[in-house]
């Protein structure tokens, strides 16, 4: 009996060892897993702020005074850097083939056509000057303001 004695000592022991270290080795694996976890977080929060801030939104108004004189605004919430011209196609205010293009004829569904009465849609900017280049070469930034103005001759 007392060979049995000893020998259920060592299993019992043996077995209480295995258990020891597994749950040791358990801890130390999960902790490991937490910490890798916890940076994966920091980097992936890291990237996310990085695309937010290169997505960083902004406002911009935009004016339309039609050949009858009556004028309209409405305030685009674009990303920083969007072209004028997919903003407008974007509103409905010109169509995605003339943004395309670049080049406007018609805004809000009132074309102006220069063969027939030299009418065209004058694009200013916020200080009321015509620019230089058209809305598919506007970038457009937070705060800035920007019109069409039927003309004649």
């Amino acid at each position: 009996m007392n060979y049995l004695h000893k020998f259920a000592v060592l299993t019992l022991s043996a077995v209480l060892t295995v258990c020891l270290l597994a749950g040791c080795g358990a801890s130390a694996s999960s902790t490991a897993s937490s910490a890798a976890s916890s940076v994966a977080s920091s980097v992936a929060a890291s990237e996310v702020a990085s695309s937010a801030a290169s997505k960083a939104q902004a406002t911009v108004e935009f004016t339309v005074t039609a050949a009858d004189g009556s004028v309209s605004s409405v305030l685009l919430n674009v990303t920083d850097g969007e072209k004028l011209s997919t903003a407008l196609a974007e509103a409905g205010i010109i169509s995605q083939e003339e943004a395309d293009a670049g080049f406007v004829t018609t805004v809000n569904g009132e074309t102006a056509d220069y063969d027939k009465d030299q009418a065209w849609w004058c694009l200013t900017d916020a200080a009321g000057e015509m620019t230089t280049v058209g809305v598919a070469d506007i970038e457009l930034h937070d705060g800035d303001s920007y019109a069409f103005t039927y003309t004649k001759g």
